[in-house]
């Protein structure tokens, strides 16, 4: 007999086999038990979750020659051909390939024909959100009243897409994502049986990759044990599906919440230069403050996160020392920085800002005279605040209420006073470093790539190139830390506007962002 993959040769054969859908399993025993069957279903669910497995088992319970029988024997010829897939009863279509109203006249044709031997025509229609919406309109009244012989099966992974119509005709079951522990057991199960030593860490490493599929867990072990032989350790997964190491992702979280940059660094300087794909890097990390924040706010989170042995009580205690603010700030930050990676051309320097903005101290609170004063909005001019830096009250002979007032349709490179855009342009990775120096060195990352690019009477516009620096510099705190800053440095208040530069827009100095980054971090190298 020629050789079987392991998820086929470990599919279901029975209802009480099937994983993590005891839902579906028991609503189709009692149906069938009942002799209640509808003659057309709907599963829907992910990839790997066991629709068309499910369909052939209730083919196999209405065929059994000892049925129609929830418990189907397996051994009658109606059950192995059922089975091995050649049976003339059970026809499985390809919804994605028979497309047409075509196709559908031909299977309209076909179900008038008794079946060959059981009692029942059971038609398996894989991926049947991918017919036409013709073919559709032309498969309704089949569906609706088919022969009594003939049951239908549609299966689907985006159920979102049948019309109304179909979805009204249809007993629908919802198939879900196995857990972490389902995939536990099965993977771990089948490596018994088949002679494979499995380490807890490389069972881990499966399940997460196969994010709740069993027909992805069981091709995974599969692929492993052709890379390594029966003997599978963490290492070879890490190498067949480029996972970061569970270790790696904790000293990620050491050092987030030991608020240490410098080591943050140096663990995306490693992931580099062992040719770890970045974007990887920050899905994982997503996951383990996923895992963390699970931790520490479920009384038992254990359950809930697949974790081998030897790094458990190191997790578990990370997720002690960060309260659960930290943790989802953590997971929300790395997640939109995992989305900017898909578009971004220095996926190394996204990744660094991430981090630094993790691994930074939280930047200081307005003081409560400042407070008062309303935040700088995009689009209006600032009003002078309550009580103004000290610094700013210094140059007198620049001050703004010396000057007079500036007309609302002041041409961009309009100054005022002593202030001038160019000056402005020249100054600003000088005024990043001082800013940085102040110990807002989360803002100064945001504005790395930033450059003024208008200056509109008191209203300082300020160009970004990325949209995800633009998104963290829209916050009304950070703003005023810009506003602050440029007042200090000039004696002029200003009003401080954030835009994203269209993609042909022209930039005051292309290099100028890549220049304030490595004047920011010095040894850092872009990528």
């Amino acid at each position: 007999m020629s050789y079987l993959a392991l998820y086929r040769k470990y599919r279901p054969q029975t209802f009480d086999q099937l994983v993590g859908q005891p839902h579906v399993a028991r609503a189709l025993r009692n149906a069938v038990r009942a002799e209640r069957i509808a003659h057309a279903y709907l599963f829907a669910g992910p990839r790997g979750t066991g629709k068309t497995t499910t369909a052939r088992l209730l083919a196999k319970a209405l065929n059994c020659d000892q049925g129609p029988t929830p418990e189907p024997c397996g051994g009658c010829d109606a059950c192995t051909r059922i089975a091995r897939g050649s049976a003339l009863d059970v026809v499985e279509i390809d919804a994605a390939s028979k497309t047409s109203v075509d196709d559908v006249r031909e299977l309209r044709e076909r179900i008038q024909t008794a079946p060959a031997v059981g009692r029942y025509k059971v038609y398996i229609v894989d991926e049947v959100h991918m017919l036409s919406t013709s073919a559709f309109n032309a498969f309704l009244k089949t569906l609706e009243e088919p022969p009594s012989h003939v049951i239908f099966v549609l299966c689907t992974t985006e159920p979102h897409k049948l019309p109304a119509t179909v979805l009204s005709r249809c007993q629908r079951y919802d198939f879900r994502r196995l857990s972490a522990a389902d995939l536990t057991q099965l993977v771990t199960g089948v490596a018994r049986q088949e002679g494979i030593a499995l380490d807890e860490r490389a069972a881990a490493l499966v399940v997460r990759a196969a994010s709740g599929s069993a027909r992805d867990v069981l091709s995974l072990l599969e692929q492993a044990r052709s890379f390594a032989g029966n003997d599978i350790g963490a290492a070879d997964i890490q190498a067949i599906v480029g996972a970061v190491e569970v270790d790696l992702l904790a000293d990620f979280a050491d050092a987030v919440a030991d608020r240490d940059v410098e080591a943050a660094f140096h663990l995306v300087a490693k992931a580099v230069d062992d040719g770890r794909d970045l974007r990887q890097l920050a899905g994982d990390l997503v996951g383990h403050f996923r895992d963390l924040l699970l931790l520490r706010v479920c009384r038992r989170g254990e359950e809930l996160v697949a974790l081998p042995e030897g790094i458990a009580e190191r997790v578990q205690a990370q997720a002690q020392r960060m309260p659960e603010r930290d943790l989802a700030r953590a997971a929300q930050v790395l997640s939109e920085a995992e989305r900017e990676l898909r578009r971004s051309e220095q996926q190394r320097l996204t990744l660094e800002l991430a981090v630094v903005r993790l691994a930074s101290p939280e930047e200081p609170v307005a003081a409560p005279a400042r407070a008062e004063a309303p935040a700088p909005q995009v689009g209006t001019a600032a009003k002078a605040p309550a009580k103004a830096p000290a610094k700013a009250r210094a140059p007198k002979a620049a001050a703004v209420k010396k000057q007079p007032p500036a007309a609302a349709d002041e041409g961009p490179t309009a100054a005022v006073g002593e202030v001038t855009l160019e000056g402005l342009q020249e100054r600003w990775p000088e005024m990043l470093e001082k800013l940085r120096l102040q110990r807002h060195s989360t803002v100064a990352a945001f504005l790395a790539e930033s450059a003024p690019i208008e200056l509109n009477g008191k209203r300082l516009v300020l160009g970004f190139n990325h949209e995800f620096h633009w998104n963290q510099m829209k916050s009304a705190q950070r703003q005023q830390v810009v506003a602050e800053l440029v007042a200090a440095e000039t004696g002029v208040e200003l009003a401080i506007e954030c835009r994203l530069r269209e993609a042909d827009e022209p930039a005051p100095d292309d290099d100028a962002g890549v220049k304030n980054v490595m004047q920011m971090f010095p040894g850092s190298e872009v990528v």
